[in-house]
């Protein structure tokens, strides 16, 4: 028996579409047993619906995402997989933008490697996580850790160790296929700049621990102005943070959930002050208070706790 921990992540980071991420402390464990037979079950049952990590809508264990992850390194390494019971400890929200599935591709590509005796690098990994899940700004900081922009290869980038992340997720989903048809299929030049002139300062602010400068880049005109319209509570949780002496606020992923980054000097008064906003518009929300995690997807020869 083993079990591999593996974060959630924050893609995009604002104006990185596709390209920025990072992981933080908030986690999926799988725990793995050979078996006379695959199985896959969730704990505590019902926590989580299984089929949320299938692959496209055929059910069945044999098509979820970390068995099929798990086999197609067993192809590469011309071996066969034996079966196994898989139980997952899950405190990712599904489908909240939070890499829910990146961590079940990422768990069976480091369980696969850990049975085959280690023949892998991480880098051969990575490159078939993003073959596998397709949004290498998930894959690459659930598997490496810290914050990571990915083109081609990943490239670390530091994260200030007094700013920290809240993360609110409310109780509805935006799946990904939805965020993206919302999308245009173009962008205009003064759009795509502006953009690229972002980017550039997240990755100034981040190499000089710029609390300004990070402020400043956060913005975005490619996705963000579309993907607010299916997150109804987006406007007044920002005015609210912004105006208490947060860095700054994003979409997490393809959304619901927000993601707001913050000075730690704040944490309790920002916390206070979010909190009872949720309460008094009585919005069904889950906050988390987290920090990044910089160690990536983990394996350990011990069992989860419960």
């Amino acid at each position: 028996m083993f079990t591999v921990r593996v974060p959630a992540t924050i893609a995009n980071l604002g104006p990185g579409f596709d390209s920025f991420g990072m992981a933080v402390s908030l986690y999926n464990r799988f725990q793995f047993q050979q078996a006379e037979r695959d199985s896959l079950v969730f704990s505590p049952e019902g926590a989580a619906d299984v089929s949320a990590l299938q692959v496209g809508c055929d059910s069945g264990v044999g098509k979820n995402l970390l068995f099929v992850a798990m086999d197609r390194l067993f192809e590469k390494a011309g071996q066969s997989r034996p079966p196994l019971q898989v139980r997952i400890i899950a405190d990712i929200p599904v489908a909240r933008g939070l890499g829910s599935s990146s961590t079940a591709v990422v768990a069976g590509l480091i369980a696969a490697n850990h049975l085959l005796n280690q023949p892998f690098e991480s880098l051969d990994l990575l490159e078939l996580a993003v073959t596998l899940e397709g949004h290498p700004d998930n894959v690459a900081p659930a598997l490496l850790g810290g914050v990571v922009l990915y083109d081609e290869l990943p490239y670390r980038l530091p994260w200030p160790l007094e700013w920290r992340v809240l993360t609110v997720s409310p109780n509805y989903e935006v799946l990904t296929e939805e965020a993206r048809r919302i999308l245009p299929t173009s962008v205009v030049m003064a759009d795509a700049i502006f953009n690229l002139r972002k980017a550039s300062v997240l990755t100034y602010a981040l190499l000089r621990e710029d609390p300004d400068a990070f402020r400043a880049s956060l913005h975005d005109r490619m996705h963000q102005p579309y993907r607010r319209q299916l997150i109804a509570e987006y406007e007044a949780i920002e005015r609210l943070v912004m105006a208490d002496g947060a860095l700054g606020m994003i979409i997490s992923g393809s959304g619901s959930t927000m993601a707001i980054f913050y000075p730690t000097v704040i944490h309790a008064f920002l916390l206070e002050k979010l909190q009872g906003l949720i309460q008094a518009e009585g919005w069904p929300m889950i906050v988390n208070d987290l920090s990044v995690d910089t160690e990536g997807a983990q394996l350990s020869l011990a069992a989860p706790g419960p």
